[in-house]
Parts: C-alpha cells; sequence; structure tokens
C-alpha cells in the first residue's frame, strides 16, 4: 500500500515578499506547521520537490534552503534520490505478558485501525507447528494484518492459529472482530504472551510499499507466542514494525524474580 502525498486542502501557499522574514523561512515555517498538524502522516514524506517549488513559486535553491532548515530541526530525514521523510513521533509499543495491539495505541491517544489484506488455511510449517503444539504439517488459519495508527502503517502482522479449534475465525476478523474478540467468541476467555523474540532485518519491496518507508531503513520483528489460561498455545505470530515510527518497550513488572 502506497500513499502519494498531498498538500492540505487549506495550504497556505502566499508568500510575503517585503515581510522582512526570507522567503526560504516562509516556506520553513509553512511546511513546518503543517508537519506538526500530522498532514503528512498517512504518507510518511512530503510532495517532491518540483511540486513543492511549483507550489511556493521559487527555485529549487530556495525551496532546498527551507528543506534544509526542516532537517535542521529534526522535522525532515533527506534522502538524495528519494525524498523528505517526515520525523514521526514515536510510539511506545509495550510487551508484556499481555500484550494488545489495540491497548498500545490507546495507551499513546491514538486510534487503533487494522486492515486484514489476506486469509488463508494452509499446513503448519515446522517452526509454526512448534509454537502452537502441533504436528508437523497440521492445519493452521493464516491472518495478515496491517495495523495501523490513524492513515499511518506501523506493523504487518502475520498470525497462525490452530485450524481444528478455531474454525470461523478467519470470518470473524474479515468481519472486524479483533483478534481477542474473536477468540472470546470462540470459547478463549483470555490468553497471555508465553514470549516475545525482537530481531531486525532490512525489508523487502514489497513490505517496505506496505510500511511506507525506505528500503534501507530497517524494521522491528517481533515473533510471540499466546496461550490460554490453561496454557494451550493458541496464537504464533510474526509482526513487523517500522523501525521509524516504533520503539519497543518490554515492561518487567510482571515477569517472576
Amino acid at each position: 500500500m502506497t500513499v502519494e502525498p498531498s498538500f492540505p486542502a487549506t495550504a497556505r501557499a502566499v508568500l510575503q515578499r517585503r515581510s522582512g522574514i526570507t522567503i526560504w523561512k516562509q516556506i520553513a515555517d509553512t511546511l513546518a506547521q503543517e508537519i506538526r498538524d500530522r498532514h503528512y502522516l498517512a504518507s510518511g514524506c512530503l510532495p517532491s520537490e518540483t511540486a513543492l517549488a511549483t507550489r511556493f513559486k521559487v527555485n529549487r535553491h530556495t525551496l532546498r534552503q527551507a528543506l534544509a532548515d526542516l532537517q535542521a530541526q529534526g522535522l525532515l530525514r533527506i534522502e538524495q534520490g528519494r525524498g523528505a521523510f517526515v520525523q514521526s513521533d514515536w510510539v511506545d509499543y509495550t510487551l508484556a505478558r499481555r500484550t494488545r495491539y489495540s491497548e498500545n495505541m490507546l495507551r499513546n491517544r491514538l486510534h487503533p485501525v487494522r486492515q486484514m489484506l489476506a486469509g488463508r488455511e494452509e499446513a503448519a510449517t515446522s517452526a509454526v507447528a512448534q509454537a502452537l503444539g502441533l504436528r508437523r504439517g497440521g492445519r493452521v488459519l493464516v491472518a495478515e494484518l496491517l495495523q495501523m495508527a490513524g492513515e499511518q502503517p506501523l506493523g504487518l502482522a502475520t498470525m497462525y492459529f490452530p485450524a481444528a479449534r478455531f474454525a470461523g475465525l478467519l470470518d470473524r476478523l474479515a468481519a472486524g472482530d479483533t483478534v481477542t474478540q474473536a477468540l472470546q467468541a470462540l470459547g478463549v476467555a483470555d490468553y497471555s504472551r508465553v514470549r516475545s523474540r525482537v530481531t531486525t532485518l532490512l525489508p523487502d519491496e514489497a513490505l517496505a510499499r506496505t510500511l511506507c518507508q525506505p528500503r534501507a531503513r530497517p524494521v522491528l520483528c517481533v515473533e510471540s507466542v499466546d496461550a490460554d489460561t490453561e496454557g494451550r498455545p493458541v496464537k504464533y505470530g510474526l509482526t513487523q514494525f517500522s523501525g521509524d515510527r516504533v520503539q519497543l518497550v518490554v515492561d518487567t513488572a510482571d515477569l517472576a524474580a
């Protein structure tokens, strides 16, 4: 999923050329306010230099002075040949015994949005089977969910569930249930995190496009297993978070000494 950057509908392009404030500074101030208003949250970057120069009716040299100032303020990251990327506020994503995406978003005062990109049933690989306590080749349900904060992609989650136990789960997720709601409807009153393993990698083209980020920026990979109150595994997951937008916080308050 790629979101093309655009200007605000109420974009101010009129510059005061005899105000005593340099033109490049006026451009920088205008764009800085739009960044702080989170207008470019969905795309993660500004429109092209050509589009910006046309909007403000200035040459490239003047425009680049403004962009350099925004980079010095920490509002942009300029990558040669790629564009000007907005430096997002970090989202704290807590890994704890009870890890929930929606609760993490609300804790950050963000609106949780989730899109189900794909759902299927397949034979479990050895790693998935071991995590879920199944025989190799046992059937699993697979859900690919794009986790967002408002319109900004944060992570791509691939989740595996035992197919025999959770028939109908994919339909519930596709209809809009959260994972917690779907599992509760299928008899799981509650579940908790058994383990989380964190690694990093550079995204391939498809993942970078889905997360709306450059390929040169790493993603945070969280491999996890969740179990019900009786200790039976209910979910194995791999979530790939945008490293520019998410920082992982490990909550040790409920860990045994």
